[in-house]
């Protein structure tokens, strides 16, 4: 499949499965299920089908480094197509521009196109699937996965099916595709029976895309066309400019191309898919005890059943509940009856409308060098803990509004500070002043953690002007 390229959308956030997901660390980031992130579960379901050089990636600039990082965890050449939007546009953008890059790529490039934040359980039966699936794309389809409903979901797109496509073994024609449809609608799709969710996976040519969207939406097409000619390559990625980029609407591929494309197939699928959405969605999917319990971390209950608990930091006990769900992390627990989305969405809304901090960062977040995590926090200092691995070194940098105390617990680091470097080992500190150029590093083989104590008017993560960074 030397002219395969499949493109993982990595640009989604995940409302639904806050406090987990925030805005600065999306559910694609997250290990839900297993021990790779659902980006990475997706990127090796790529890898089945590709080497990592085709592989492309669309992410938004808030996410691009620990996407990059995690890609890279699996093969360093993953981040080699990666593209990256200066704001999420949805669907329709990213899509088109992972297009023109494929083309770009290969004129002849057919497209796997995967949501990064979804979960397959049988990878192999889907492999197969692709087999034919790309062989219709190569005749001029655009082809679509579909999911056997099990329930009412407004949430999804729906797709019914028309006949069995010649000399194919299990494609159908299309005949409607619905986007998020309402109540009433979903009701009579579902008594139908030849309904299938849309699983949000499609396949086809470069061409035959990029034909059908200039044919319905051409002045959305050369919106793209434009940001794409205008894009830099910088810091190893593919970087769009905002004042292209902003130029292009906001609309799902669904709407602007499946709901018209009279090229539309359908092969419907059996893999254990889930978009992993909710945390009734992860209660589902999940192992379960004889009580219909999922617990993960510390977690004990009494007399519960049909429930879900997840600790990240503490002990989380629960006791008399019945389908609920409790999510326990380091600055916020959620209480919710299972399947209460519309709650939980409207919730993360408002948290988002009060710009508190929850909503978009957690209090430990990765780096390239190590991570960080906030221990305490005022109005005027914030203590952190930096967890530097062997090798790693923070950009060379300066504050303008705050001061800051370093103090090693554990490992040797080396402190730049002006003109001076020392080193400093365990119980050992040092000072930096406001507006002192500073960096700090681990040159050993042991992880290095140090305590910082920021003080002053502004300790926002914005305070910092990098002079050099890895």
């Amino acid at each position: 499949m030397s002219h395969c390229y499949p493109v993982l959308l990595a640009g989604g956030l995940g409302a639904r499965l806050w406090p987990l997901s925030r805005e600065i660390y999306p559910k694609q980031l997250l290990s839900l299920l297993g021990n790779n992130s659902l980006l990475q579960q997706t990127a090796l379901r790529a890898l089945d089908l590709a080497p990592a050089e085709n592989v492309i990636t669309v992410t938004t600039r808030p996410h691009y480094r620990a996407i990059r990082d995690q890609l890279q965890e699996l093969e360093p050449t993953l981040g080699r197509n990666l593209l990256v939007e200066p704001q999420g546009r949805n669907t329709t953008a990213a899509i088109g521009v992972a297009a023109l890059h494929a083309q770009n790529l290969s004129p002849n490039s057919t497209l796997v196109i995967m949501p990064a934040d979804h979960s397959i359980r049988n990878t192999q039966r889907l492999q197969k699937v692709f087999e034919t699936a790309i062989e219709l794309a190569n005749n001029g389809r655009i082809v679509t996965l579909g999911i056997q409903p099990t329930r009412p979901e407004i949430e999804y797109g729906y797709i019914t099916i028309g006949n069995k496509i010649p000399q194919t073994e299990n494609s159908f024609e299309t005949k409607n595709f619905l986007e998020k449809p309402d109540a009433k609608t979903v009701e009579k799709l579902i008594a139908a029976r030849r309904v299938y969710w849309n699983s949000g996976i499609f396949v086809v040519t470069a061409k035959t895309l990029l034909s059908e969207m200039n044919k319905y939406a051409s002045t959305i097409t050369n919106k793209i066309v434009d940001a794409s000619r205008n894009s830099v390559r910088q810091d190893k990625v593919t970087v769009f400019q905002h004042k292209d980029y902003s130029n292009i609407p906001s609309i799902p591929i669904d709407k602007l191309l499946m709901e018209q494309s009279q090229k539309l197939a359908l092969i419907p699928i059996d893999v254990g898919w889930s978009d992993v959405g909710s945390w009734q969605q992860i209660w589902e999917i999940s192992e379960k005890d004889e009580d219909g319990l999922v617990k993960t971390g510390d977690a004990i209950t009494e007399n519960c059943r049909n429930s879900l608990l997840r600790s990240e930091h503490r002990l989380l006990v629960g006791a008399g509940l019945d389908n609920i769900a409790v999510i326990e992390t380091a600055d916020a627990v959620l209480v919710t009856a299972l399947g209460n989305d519309s709650d939980l969405r409207k919730t993360f809304r408002e948290l988002q409308r009060l710009q508190r901090p929850e909503a978009t960062r957690h209090l430990k977040e990765r780096r390239p060098w190590g991570s960080f995590q906030v221990l305490m926090e005022s109005a005027r200092f914030k203590i952190k803990e930096l967890v530097i691995e062997p090798g790693g070194r923070l950009s060379l940098q300066s504050h303008k509004h705050r001061t800051e105390h370093w103090v090693v617990v554990e490992g040797k680091a080396k402190i730049t500070r002006g003109d001076t470097v020392e080193f400093l080992e365990t119980n050992q500190s040092t000072y930096i002043a406001a507006h002192e150029i500073h960096r700090l590093e681990n040159c050993t083989e042991n992880v290095l953690r140090v305590i910082e104590v920021q003080c002053g008017d502004s300790l926002s993560e914005d305070d910092i002007e990098r002079y050099d960074d890895v």
